[in-house]
């Protein structure tokens, strides 16, 4: 079966025939055939397809370094009968919103600094998600519920998601988003993208002596960590009577790896080091269209 190298930037025009032409011209001297690259997206994602024993792991290493230093993204992708996955798990914070939900809530009441500090440690797998949740939400302890209202207005979806969800559903795809973060979040996000399902923590709130609603600073139920985001993938596969290789996740912390790790395309979005040691697929430079772009798509089909 066919291998694919995709390369892609969605921030810039950056790819021309020049650039192609030298990435054929080094692939080509290690196959006696000709290697012709497929437009995805004009001046912006091309790929090409190779058997695994025509490009060694220095060649890879190679061609992914030199395309890196002009900002360009390169990944291998491995052969599946189903290139065109049937089931998307993606994390919310950093990966389908820009923000870190809980560090916006916390920018305003004026403990960004003290909070930000925890989450960078948390998203790094320096110290364990769920005590580190456990800890910022305790500091919201009393402070008004309508804080949740506020960050739905001011949050910013990532470039591609709304396509990603949209393509992805039209072609028989189940999409689920499952976070560390929060049910009120989620949920609005579900409606506005337009996710079958989502998974996430929920905020506890109680109505104080003046009859308005504030946060407890804890959590109900069972926290969502990177073990329940496995079991949800699990889950999905099992009801949806699908294989692992018609799987997709992404995220960008280390509360992904497992269900990344387990994903037929795994992904890292824009993440941090513990995950890009463990995602196979990494993308600085490429927007959320790119996780279309490893499926083949061409922008001709995304909607």
């Amino acid at each position: 079966m066919k291998h694919y190298i995709l390369i892609s930037n969605t921030k810039e025009y950056l790819i021309n025939k020049k650039l192609l032409d030298n990435i054929s011209f080094q692939i080509e001297k290690f196959t006696d055939r000709k290697i012709t690259f497929k437009e995805l997206s004009i001046k912006q994602a091309y790929e090409c397809d190779f058997f695994d024993t025509e490009i060694n792991t220095e060649l890879k290493v190679s061609i992914k370094n030199f395309l890196l230093k002009k900002n360009i993204d390169c990944n291998f992708v491995m052969p599946t009968k189903n290139r065109k996955k049937k089931l998307l798990l993606a994390d919310m914070d950093s990966t389908i919103i820009k923000e870190e939900s809980l560090d916006e809530i916390a920018r305003q009441i004026g403990i960004e600094k003290e909070i930000i500090k925890i989450t960078n440690e948390a998203m790094n797998g320096k110290i364990d998600f769920k005590l580190a949740l456990q800890k910022r939400v305790a500091m919201l302890k009393g402070q008004p519920a309508n804080l949740l209202n506020t960050l739905k207005k001011n949050i910013n979806i990532n470039d591609g998601a709304k396509e990603l969800i949209n393509t992805m559903k039209q072609n028989g795809a189940t999409t689920v988003l499952v976070s560390g973060g929060f049910t009120f979040l989620t949920e609005h996000l579900k409606a506005l993208l337009g996710f079958n399902y989502t998974h996430a923590n929920s905020l506890e709130i109680t109505t104080n002596k003046d009859k308005s609603d504030i946060l407890t600073g804890k959590i109900q139920g069972i926290i969502l960590d990177n073990k329940a985001k496995l079991k949800y993938l699990d889950k999905y596969v099992k009801d949806n009577e699908l294989s692992y290789e018609d799987t997709i996740c992404v995220g960008d912390g280390a509360n992904d790896i497992e269900m990344i790790k387990k994903a037929c395309l795994g992904i890292s979005f824009n993440g941090k080091k513990i995950l890009d040691e463990t995602a196979k697929i990494q993308f600085k430079n490429t927007n959320l269209r790119g996780l279309l772009y490893l499926q083949g798509y061409c922008d001709a089909e995304i909607t």
